[in-house]
């Protein structure tokens, strides 16, 4: 009985740590880097407008 729980402690222990791990992998944007992302899209979907607009691929 007193290795399950050991066992179960253990296990828990380890979800925790994965959590936390887990919580650390990610953080917010930085202001700047929201800017930089929205710039680019628009360049991007701009230039694609443009190219279809002038080759007329269609």
């Amino acid at each position: 009985m007193a290795e399950v729980k050991i066992r179960d402690a253990d296990q828990t222990l380890v979800m925790a740590r994965q959590e936390v791990d887990y919580q650390d992998e990610w953080f917010e944007l930085q202001p700047i880097e929201k800017k930089l992302i929205s710039y680019s899209l628009a360049l991007g979907i701009g230039l694609l407008i443009i190219f279809i607009l002038v080759f007329k691929p269609f």
